[in-house]
């Protein structure tokens, strides 16, 4: 079998963190854990987003995240799911007005030495 990793690291990296976003939402049986890391989750996904719209195809990035919040979803045990889906949108939405706005910036870029 020939399988290139080029055609397919999408549905690879899709799977991974799919597995990784259901780990992470079992191992923590604490609430306000659970929040705060699908809310940084979120963000991290709004930076992600930020960077990669109209750069590069983004098709494969949004799967790519959608891949960690169904994990995500899925293993959320100790927390209510649409809680969970709406700190994740909160945390995506925040960032990437952060961004957008040019509040928060990359770390080597001009603006962010003063």
């Amino acid at each position: 079998m020939n399988l290139k990793v080029e055609e397919r690291w999408m549905e690879e990296l899709f799977l991974v963190f799919l597995v990784v976003g259901f780990i992470l939402s079992v191992l923590l049986n604490n609430a306000v854990l659970s929040y705060l890391c699908v809310l940084f989750g979120g963000a991290v996904a709004g930076r992600i987003y930020y960077f990669k719209y109209q750069k590069e195809p983004i098709f494969p990035f949004i799967l790519i995240i959608i891949g960690f919040l169904l994990g995500y979803l899925i293993g959320s045990i100790w927390t209510s799911r649409v809680l969970a889906f709406i700190f994740f949108g909160i945390g995506f939405g925040i960032s990437y007005y952060l961004h957008l706005k040019k509040i928060l910036v990359r770390f080597k870029s001009k603006s962010f030495v003063k």
